[in-house]
């Protein structure tokens, strides 16, 4: 079984093996989509909304996460923060791009690698298609996308020694290095070096076969993003001049060979260089000698080896341009000098002409000369947009523009600010007007005035030859002048306007007054009009109306009658009126002409009764009213009647509710007042009575409802009687009231009333909780006698009773609640509970005992102390007599021969011991019944002597 158990463990072991030599052997197979670009500083560009994050527990190197990654499925990109590894699943390429931020600590430490893509395309297709001008972060990782240099200063950090696990990690010229093992320079200014050839799965070197290809060997993941960066990344070609080479060809060299047999062989292999090189190579073995170089990048890989062993390394060469001499900008500023007139006020100037040979970085605009108290706030910008030279005068603006290199230039532009012409203003008064008498009135418009700045007066003023004529004028200060009152004859007003530079100028308007051209309207307003009830209705006509030119409108109005009356149309010739009664109606017609001239005549109508008709009652619509509305109004005013209603009479119904009082003598008018209302149901009759004493009648039913609140209302008696409760005592209440109630609760006064007991003030309220919701009136009495049972005097006042508006004590159910006493009267065979009566205890009054089974406990109460005491005594009489029996001891006695006993011996014998030869041994007696005379001291006698009991001789 061990041998057993040991295999088991032994493959185990080995397919574990196996599987992570396979895992490290075939990256390249497992992620054939991998982006072997590391970006440092940088998250994904959807943020936390890319996709599905899930951070993987153990890997803490980007490697292990990356590789993590290409295992599982659903990851799409690897990204390390710190140490901590996320996989996310992406919901699309897109929002799973790099993007740099700002937002880090110093501490913080950010990678991410581009893994899988969710679209059937490859990361490079995603990364070409994207436009990286929008947003500054996107410029950055456009920038390290195509600026090798600027790349390999992102990446340094993983040449450095903590990016390598640990046992990798070596000092030049110490003896760190284990079997197969050599220590080589990371980068040219460290003596940290990293392991070169094969390292297996237990992490030991070993030497790759000779045969092994490059692609298959298990790299760090560093090892292959650079490899990758040197044969994929191009430098933007660039225009052929005379250039400055700063590096100088770069020598390679291998460590010694230690076997001097064995001949290293040497292959170096151009993986890039720029676009148009002609570059000539002289290779000699370790040493390759470059010649004829361009500006860019040249990366080159050479490989040593031996029959037993291979090794490789990279190699760049940057070749730079030479070395620019900065100039400082040149300024162009268009116009350099200009000049513009009042009343124009804006100016530009524009400086975007001008240049610099390698970028400017900012511009600064600054007032050197201006107008007294002329501040401007200026953008520095390229252009000037200037719109506030509201002052006439000179302007220099200084331009000072800094490019890249901190160089400066400055140049200045001038604005010469003229003041404009201000000419005087050209009155216009209007145009001449006539009028004709008998219109007497009329309006002149002068604010077609006009000026090249602003009129600030105006001025009317008569002629003077006009003195003697009459005329009233108004708003003689004002573009619009009201004439009236005037005269025939010619009129001439002169108009005077003033400008903001004091220049003026007149304008002259006539008026012609003539007389009437044509006389006024002849009004009829036709014949008379009889009519008879109950007809309430008659056509007033005025058609018959002339005038000498045109009628333009009418107007009927009623001077005198019994009642108002309605028209149907008051401005036309014809018109139908209505609302007519008994009696005589004078109407009035008013004619207008098209000169304003107006004429007016009378009609008649006078209404007849010939036969009486009933009058129509109409006590109003039913309704319904919730209290605590205390008061109603039946309205009657709608009763008709052909003639006139002269009595109105409202009588309660038979089945109306009898509480209530009606307001004095409204029960005898069209309007009933009914107050101090019940819930129920009102039912009043309205009899209308007219001259000749005919009556209707008309009935109308309103129904009370319960107060909706009823059930929250809360009454607060104090000791204060009510007619001497001032306003400021009322306040003072309510506002230490309100503070006493539930923190958020509102409070709500219904109503303030004398008590019908005491007299004294009785305040109804009810309380809203923080929703607006009314509290149940039992929860809001039982908070506030806890807070009054603490402190009585927290009102101010004493509280002589506090409980709910009506009684919401339902008795048990067995009973119904005394409104007036708060006590529940019990239905039969109830009873209320004892224990509160008698022995005060606190709670409602409720019918909870029945008197049944009060009765029955009763009895049983008897039954059980008469048992009682009967087993009391009984324990105490037998206690007795066996205490009386057990006390008393055995005598013997000797006794006589019968023969020898004198007979009638009124007294006891004595008999000693020496009377007799004879002892008595036993003396036998008989036990008395229990209830026989024996037990009160009777004896049986036989012949008048009592019966000894048996006795033995010896």
């Amino acid at each position: 079984m061990e041998f057993q158990k040991l295999t088991v463990l032994f493959i185990l072991a080995l397919c574990l093996t196996s599987c992570e030599l396979y895992r490290e052997s075939n990256i390249q197979e497992q992620c054939p989509q991998l982006y072997e670009k590391t970006f440092t500083g940088c998250i994904p560009r959807g943020n936390i909304s890319a996709g599905i994050f899930e951070e993987v527990e153990g890997p803490n190197k980007l490697k292990t996460c990356v590789l993590e990654c290409c295992i599982k499925d659903t990851c799409n990109v690897a990204f390390m923060h710190n140490d901590k590894c996320y996989h996310i699943t992406c919901k699309n390429d897109e929002v799973c791009l790099p993007t740099t931020t700002t937002n880090l600590n110093k501490s913080d430490r950010l990678f991410l690698v581009l893994v899988k893509p969710v679209d059937d395309q490859s990361w490079e297709e995603v990364l070409r298609q994207q436009d990286f001008s929008r947003n500054q972060e996107d410029k950055e990782i456009f920038n390290i996308l195509n600026d090798r240099k600027r790349f390999e200063d992102v990446f340094r950090d993983l040449l450095k020694e903590e990016s390598y696990e640990r046992g990798m990690y070596c000092e030049m010229g110490e003896n760190m290095c284990m079997v197969n093992e050599e220590c080589v320079p990371a980068h040219a200014k460290t003596n940290s070096g990293n392991i070169c050839f094969f390292r297996g799965p237990k992490g030991d070197c070993l030497m790759l076969p000779e045969d092994a290809s490059i692609r298959g060997r298990p790299t760090l993941l560093t090892d292959r993003i650079l490899e990758v960066e040197a044969t994929t990344n191009k430098s933007l070609p660039v225009t052929r001049k005379v250039l400055i080479v700063q590096a100088a060809s770069k020598e390679v060299r291998l460590p010694v060979v230690s076997d001097k047999d064995d001949k290293y062989q040497y292959e170096w292999t151009s993986l890039q260089q720029p676009d148009g090189s002609t570059a000539v190579k002289h290779q000699n073995e370790g040493q390759l000698h470059l010649e004829k170089l361009i500006e860019g990048v040249y990366s080159f890989k050479v490989a040593a080896s031996t029959p037993s062993a291979y090794g490789e390394t990279f190699v760049n060469v940057t070749v730079l341009p030479a070395k620019r001499i900065n100039q400082p900008p040149i300024i162009v500023i268009t116009p350099a000098n200009q000049t513009i007139k009042q009343p124009n006020s804006a100016a530009v100037l524009d400086a975007s002409s001008s240049r610099d040979d390698d970028g400017i970085a900012s511009w600064h605009w600054e007032l050197q000369q201006g107008p007294l108290g002329y501040e401007p706030q200026l953008k520095d910008a390229p252009t000037l947009q200037l719109n506030d030279l509201t002052k006439p005068g000179n302007y220099t603006f200084k331009l000072t523009v800094i490019d890249t290199d901190k160089a400066s230039s400055s140049q200045t532009a001038n604005i010469t600010v003229l003041a404009g012409t201000d000419y005087p203003p050209e009155a216009n008064a209007g145009e001449d007007k006539i009028i004709y008498l008998p219109h007497n009135s009329i309006t002149l418009n002068g604010s077609l005035s006009l000026d090249d700045h602003a009129i600030t007066t105006w001025e009317w003023t008569k002629s003077a030859d006009d003195a003697q004529k009459a005329v009233d004028m108004q708003d003689t200060r004002t573009p619009i002048l009201k004439l009236s009152n005037l005269e025939e004859g010619i009129y001439t007003f002169i108009l005077k306007v003033t400008d903001s530079a004091g220049q003026s100028s007149t304008a002259q308007v006539h008026v012609f007054v003539k007389p009437p051209t044509n006389k006024p309207p002849t009004a009829n307003a036709g014949e008379n009009i009889t009519i008879s009830l109950p007809q309430t209705w008659a056509l007033l006509d005025a058609s018959n109306s002339t005038d000498d030119n045109k009628i333009m409108g009418f107007k009927w109005e009623l001077l005198e009658g019994p009642s108002s009356v309605t028209f149907e149309n008051a401005n036309s010739s014809k018109t139908n009126v209505t609302g007519l009664t008994k009696g005589t109606y004078t109407f009035k017609v008013s004619v207008t002409d098209d000169n304003k001239n107006v004429a007016s005549d009378k009609v008649y109508v006078i209404v007849n009764q010939n036969k009486n008709q009933k009058p129509t009652a109409d006590a109003g619509k039913d309704f319904e009213v919730e209290l605590p509305k205390n008061i109603i109004m039946l309205n009657g005013s709608n009763s008709k009647d052909d003639w006139a209603i002269v009595r109105w009479k409202w009588d309660r119904n038979a089945n109306s509710l009898a509480i209530g009082n009606i307001a004095e003598k409204t029960d005898e008018s069209p309007v009933l007042i009914l107050t101090d209302l019940a819930v129920g149901k009102y039912i009043f009759n309205l009899t209308v009575y007219d001259e000749q004493g005919l009556s209707d009648t008309d009935s109308v039913s309103v129904v009370v409802k319960n107060d909706p609140k009823v059930f929250y209302l809360v009454e607060l008696t104090v000791d204060l009687d009510a007619q001497t409760l001032t306003q400021a005592q009322y306040d003072s209440l309510i506002g230490k009231l309100a503070l006493l109630v539930k923190n958020g609760s509102k409070l709500q006064v219904r109503s303030v009333r004398p008590s019908k007991i005491t007299g004294n003030a009785l305040i109804t309220f009810y309380v809203d909780d923080s929703t607006g919701k009314p509290t149940p009136a039992n929860d809001v009495v039982h908070y506030l006698r806890q807070k009054l049972r603490v402190d009585a005097s927290l009102l101010g006042f004493s509280v002589e009773k506090l409980q709910t508006s009506i009684c919401q004590n339902n008795c048990s159910g067995h009973g119904v609640c005394d409104e007036l006493t708060r006590k529940c009267k019990c239905e039969a065979f109830w009873m209320q509970d004892m224990f509160k009566v008698y022995l005060k205890f606190e709670g409602d009054s409720d019918c909870s005992w029945s008197i049944l089974y009060v009765v029955l406990g009763v009895v049983c109460g008897i039954l059980l102390f008469v048992g009682t005491l009967w087993g009391t005594v009984h324990l105490c009489y037998t206690f007795c007599i066996k205490r009386n029996r057990n006390g008393k001891p055995t005598t013997y006695k000797l006794i006589e021969d019968t023969e020898d006993v004198p007979p009638y011996t009124s007294k006891k014998a004595n008999f000693s011991d020496s009377d007799t030869d004879s002892d008595v041994v036993f003396e036998s007696r008989s036990k008395p019944p229990r209830f026989s005379d024996t037990r009160n001291g009777h004896k049986p006698s036989r012949n008048g002597f009592p019966k000894g009991g048996r006795r033995i001789k010896t």
